[in-house]
């Protein structure tokens, strides 16, 4: 503040010592005595009394503005490296073929199961009829094969029931021989004691003879049933494994009309999710490939992959809210949340990750991916894709804040407006005389 050692009025001046042996004089109305105290504050400042008042009203509004950002610092996170990505599905045929024709335009939105295009069917039909007919006749020769199993089947059967008859046959013929070889016995016996005639002796042993032979005969007529029935049976078992071997091409002959059916429905390109569709590289007359991509399919369901440095995730967490500024849409901004963090950065999974253990290291800030989900699909007749760049804010915290930084604050801002008035107050520097 100026010392004011003595004043006088000369003519309209004022002069203020402000040192010994020099002067300042102002120029003053003709009443600015008689205003008393009602001028001396302005006077004191002199003419920085509007600069100083500008200031002093500057430094709450600085303080306010400082407190906001730094609350908002303290609460949310957010980056501009950030963009909306999509489930993006490509079509592509899954047979070689030239395009028939074309369904779709450029950026059209089209629903599930809508046609996209077809690829010519005629060689697609014509395996199929060809394979059907294939199916056709290994089914004729199956029935075939079967019926022979059959009928073999009904031959062993009936040479079964010529073995058991054999049996029976050989077990009356083995009778009728243990019945003449007593006769026998009993004759000799007889003979032998002069009961019988050497006739009736001659007629027992004839007659044994004979029943020995018809025995002999049955038994080889039941090897021989046997014999027949084995084969039979073995005919039986080698018409049993044609048939398999004919289901067996039944089958394949099947698995390949099913095979051709395919072929042919794959002949028409249909969308396997509702879309809108993008990258179409895809024309009437265009021979493709298997695997060849025609269009992408970009859902409707789009997010948000923000890379966020690591070192503004320590209070990032799921289910976190989210606003969302889209560039796109003149900084409009929609409502979000976190739903997952990447578990790693995105350069560990990058085509060629850093190799820290090589050469000189220096230290870089990291990002990871972090997902943000829309809480509604926006709706604003542009249709938002991959690619385009957001801004998003997560709300990481609520500001907290306790008496003592209120204080703290409330003193420093008291301080610099004292201080604004010290420097408003204060003596000016005088001027060196020349």
């Amino acid at each position: 503040m100026p010392e004011t050692l003595e004043k006088a009025v000369h003519g309209g001046l004022c002069c203020y010592r402000i040192r010994p042996g020099a002067l300042q004089c102002r120029n003053v109305p003709a009443n600015f005595w008689r205003t008393g105290r009602k001028a001396s504050l302005r006077r004191r400042f002199g003419k920085r009394f509007f600069r100083t008042l500008w200031v002093v009203g500057l430094v709450p509004i600085l303080a306010v503005v400082g407190l906001y950002v730094f609350a908002q610092s303290m609460s949310y996170q957010s980056t501009d490296d950030a963009f909306i990505e999509g489930h993006v599905t490509g079509v592509a045929p899954k047979i070689a073929g030239r395009i028939d024709q074309v369904f779709i335009g450029d950026n059209q939105l089209v629903k599930k199961g809508d046609p996209i295009a077809e690829i010519d069917s005629r060689d697609y039909d014509a395996q199929l009829r060809q394979k059907q007919a294939a199916l056709e006749s290994t089914r004729a020769n199956a029935v075939a094969a079967q019926a022979a199993v059959d009928q073999q089947i009904a031959k062993v059967q009936s040479l079964q029931a010529t073995v058991d008859q054999d049996k029976a046959d050989q077990e009356s013929s083995q009778a009728q021989a243990d019945q003449d070889v007593d006769d026998l016995r009993r004759e000799q016996d007889l003979y032998s004691r002069h009961v019988v005639s050497i006739q009736d002796f001659i007629h027992s042993q004839a007659a044994n003879r004979a029943a020995q032979a018809n025995l002999d005969s049955a038994k080889m007529k039941v090897r021989s049933a046997e014999a027949q029935l084995l084969e039979g049976q073995a005919e039986v078992r080698t018409f049993q494994a044609l048939v398999r071997v004919v289901l067996a091409q039944e089958q394949e002959n099947e698995a390949n009309v099913e095979a051709a059916q395919l072929n042919y429905s794959y002949t028409k390109l249909f969308a396997p999710e509702s879309g809108r569709i993008t990258h179409k590289a895809v024309e009437p007359g265009d021979y493709v490939q298997v695997g060849q991509s025609l269009v992408a399919l970009v859902r409707e369901n789009i997010y948000v992959t923000a890379n966020f440095k690591e070192n503004q995730l320590d209070l990032m967490r799921p289910g976190q809210p989210v606003e969302i500024e889209v560039d796109a849409l003149g900084g409009r901004k929609f409502k979000g949340q976190v739903e997952s963090v990447q578990k790693g950065s995105g350069a560990a999974f990058s085509l060629l990750p850093p190799e820290d253990a090589t050469g000189n290291y220096v230290k870089v800030v990291q990002r990871v991916p972090v997902k943000i989900l829309f809480d509604l699909i926006p709706d604003v007749g542009l249709p938002l894709g991959p690619g385009e760049s957001v801004v998003p804010t997560v709300k990481v915290q609520d500001f907290q804040y306790s008496t003592l930084q209120l204080m703290m604050a409330a003193a420093l801002t008291g301080a610099a407006i004292l201080g604004v008035l010290w420097w408003g107050t204060r003596a000016p520097k005088a001027k060196k005389d020349a």
